[in-house]
């Protein structure tokens, strides 16, 4: 087996530098500012273009972007700061949430603070632990290269196909993509969240012939890019990006899969706390909602709005949609990640 590529992160910074004009946050000399801290490459683009800007030219409140590491990087900053990061939103996933809520080190986030709160379905509801919103939704899909199917692939278990294992990627648990792939493929064979051990026996086999073991998502381009890869697992955001610019597509095999849940959370010793409210409160709105699902290509947090048929067989974008999608308990994520990652070490040495 081929080593993975080495993780490269990104850290940038990014401020719109529109004029401000309201008080619910500090003036830093240029303005009102509120500091935010996501995702870098073209995250970072999409977010300034479709959310920071508008927002600033709604509210007249200056957004300060800083692109950081993972979502779980960005909690360890908020623990190791003890909820004084030197930033006022992060975005981050459920799991940060979740962890965020027991350690009482995001603010309490509620309909009476964030009005919009109260349209997400319940099913997303109650995966903000009140310690936060969901702002979209995220799936596990299957990215296939088009040369080496003649039909979209129907099933996860073509991974382990002797014509196609060669070329598959196996993503480590550091990445939340890596629990998601390793959860689907314990279903395969009876398991799940609570009995991952077919999981593990299924990778520990596939790591025998696979292409490469990334850490991250976006070492799996340059396989694309060459078109060494055949079929992995991906999340739905970025594989509608490289089934534009390479010869791959994706899709949702018959036996399911996992939601990741895309979130905002305020850390409780963030200097402007009701800009960060406002801030959230706007990203929820509808009209929002149905922007950034278009342009980062993930289904909205709240159900029901229009979208092109296209784009809606692609996503979750109604309740249906959502209802069949797997969420993962952050309690037994957050309890076993460390574990997991023993155990994929084990499976793939």
């Amino acid at each position: 087996m081929r080593r993975s590529l080495p993780v490269a992160l990104m850290f940038g910074l990014l401020s719109v530098t529109l004029a401000a004009c309201t008080s619910t946050s500090v003036d830093d000399g240029e303005g009102d500012v509120l500091l935010v801290e996501g995702y870098g490459a073209e995250y970072q683009q999409l977010f300034e273009e479709t959310i920071a800007k508008p927002f600033t030219e709604k509210t007249g409140i200056r957004i300060q972007y800083t692109a950081g590491g993972s979502a779980s990087e960005q909690y360890a900053a908020i623990r190791a700061s003890k909820g004084n990061p030197g930033f006022d939103v992060a975005v981050m996933t459920s799991m940060e949430l979740y962890q965020g809520g027991i350690d009482k080190l995001l603010a309490e986030v509620t309909p009476e603070q964030v009005p919009n709160l109260a349209n997400l379905p319940p099913k997303l509801r109650e995966h903000t632990y009140r310690a936060g919103a969901i702002q979209e939704v995220q799936q596990v899909v299957l990215m296939y290269d088009r040369k080496a199917f003649a039909q979209p692939p129907t099933s996860w278990n073509v991974m382990w196909e002797p014509r196609y294992r060669s070329g598959t990627l196996v993503f480590n648990p550091a990445n939340v993509l890596g629990v998601y792939a390793m959860l689907n493929a314990a279903e395969l064979d009876g398991g799940g969240i609570d009995d991952t051990a077919p999981g593990f026996s299924r990778i520990a086999e596939l790591a025998k012939h696979a292409l490469a073991t990334p850490q991250a998502s976006a070492e799996a381009v340059p396989f694309m890019q060459k078109g060494t890869a055949t079929a992995f697992p991906y999340f739905d955001g970025r594989a509608a990006i490289y089934a534009r610019t390479t010869n791959y597509d994706y899709t949702v095999p018959r036996e399911g899969t996992y939601a990741l849940l895309g979130a905002l959370g305020i850390p409780v010793g963030a200097a402007h706390k009701e800009a960060a409210y406002s801030f959230v409160d706007y990203w929820l709105s509808a009209d929002v909602q149905r922007r950034w699902a278009l342009a980062y290509n993930v289904g909205p947090a709240i159900t029901g709005l229009d979208f092109p048929a296209e784009f809606a067989a692609k996503h979750i974008t109604t309740p249906e949609q959502l209802e069949r999608t797997r969420i993962a308990d952050a309690a037994k994520v957050m309890r076993n990640r460390t574990a997991w990652g023993q155990q994929w070490a084990e499976a793939v040495r």
